[in-house]
């Protein structure tokens, strides 16, 4: 007998093998399917309840401040500042006396600047408080990740962008960048996080019309021979009144009517312009997202979210009715809260949390685990669970 299948037999055992692997393959692709929803109904789960796990008491009077610091906190007052955790234990303490406090944070550096004095403290949570005093008011300050600190100075003649390494016992002054009043007059400025280059946004008045001229300062040796000046550019129809670094060589710029990325600080380009036509109520960013709230004058839905990469792509947008004090971006996850209402959005514009609260929230921040948050009221610190 010959082990050969005959043609007809060869075509069924084909069709077999065939059907075989078509259920193989689309059995596969129902599993992946059923996986992604359980991912996503498991990513994207909504949460209007949530369980306190533990309870503590403020250590405080209830005038200070608290700002995040990747998974510690930084409380501040007129009288002092310290480091502490997320329930509320002293890590470390330093004092001073401030009429007008502000607290920038880059690195393990923070930088306390009375602002409309002429005192400033960084500390790094390690050593004693180095302080710097200068000789004109504090309009504005900002540090760099090894500690130096940029100080927009008002004088009566004329305002002047100061450089100083507080750490630095010979000469704390490295550079000293006065404004020109062709440029107008400065309002906000930035020092990347390399501290090698600043960025500042002036207002001026052209023909009787307010306009922005945003000048980027590099302190290489690329902007020895141009008084550091390496670019700049005005802003007819937009008032540019808030910069920040995205990283060492990108910052971003926050108008009136959007925002303008640009790229490359010794040779600074413009790569993305972004405008609006609602008002813009709150921004907020990080080194690879920026996001716009924008009030849409409506009762029912008052504001409209747009996020967006900074390559300027918009990655989602969405109306959302919540009330809030204050916003902020902290991973992928928006967090905002109002005097008795808390709560979280995804960046895809999923509502992930909403709670009111009853004994009403000071201040609402992301804990360690998954689902773990820190509700702050006017007494108490609680550690809480969504469920």
């Amino acid at each position: 007998m010959s082990d050969e299948m005959n043609p007809a037999e060869a075509k069924v055992s084909l069709w077999h093998n065939r059907m075989f692997i078509v259920i193989c393959l689309a059995s596969v692709v129902v599993a992946v399917g059923i996986f992604i929803l359980l991912i996503n109904g498991y990513i994207n789960k909504q949460y209007t309840e949530y369980e306190v796990l533990k309870e503590t008491q403020r250590q405080d009077a209830g005038t200070e401040r608290y700002i995040n610091n990747d998974g510690s906190l930084i409380k501040y007052s007129k009288d002092g500042i310290s480091g502490v955790d997320m329930e509320g234990k002293t890590l470390w303490t330093g004092s001073y006396e401030m009429s007008n406090p502000s607290v920038v944070i880059r690195g393990e550096y923070i930088l306390v600047a009375d602002i409309g004095g002429k005192d400033a403290v960084i500390y790094n949570g390690k050593h004693e408080a180095t302080e710097l005093s200068v000789d004109y008011e504090i309009k504005q300050a900002d540090v760099s990740k090894q500690g130096l600190a940029a100080l927009l100075l008002e004088d009566s003649s004329s305002d002047m962008i100061n450089i100083y390494n507080p750490y630095d016992v010979s000469s704390k002054l490295l550079v000293k960048i006065p404004t020109n009043v062709d440029d107008g007059y400065p309002v906000c400025m930035a020092i990347s996080p390399d501290g090698t280059s600043v960025v500042a946004s002036y207002i001026c008045v052209v023909n009787g019309t307010a306009e922005s001229r945003v000048v980027f300062y590099n302190f290489s040796d690329v902007g020895k021979n141009s008084d550091c000046i390496v670019g700049a550019k005005n802003y007819q129809k937009s008032l540019v009144t808030d910069v920040h670094f995205l990283s060492d060589d990108q910052v971003v710029l926050f108008a009136d009517s959007g925002f303008y990325i640009w790229k490359g600080m010794k040779q600074p380009k413009q790569i993305v312009q972004k405008k609006v036509r609602k008002n813009i109520k709150s921004v907020f960013y990080n080194k690879s997202t920026i996001g716009l709230v924008l009030d849409m004058g409506s009762k029912k839905t008052p504001y409209h979210m747009d996020i967006y990469n900074t390559k300027g792509n918009k990655t989602s947008s969405f109306d959302f009715a919540n009330d809030y004090n204050d916003i902020q971006l902290n991973g992928n996850e928006i967090l905002f809260y109002s005097a008795k209402e808390c709560g979280v959005f995804r960046l895809n514009g999923v509502l992930r949390f909403h709670a009111s609260v009853e004994e009403g929230v000071d201040y609402f921040f992301r804990g360690n685990g998954r689902n773990h948050y820190y509700l702050f009221n006017d007494s108490t610190i609680q550690e809480i669970k969504l469920k």
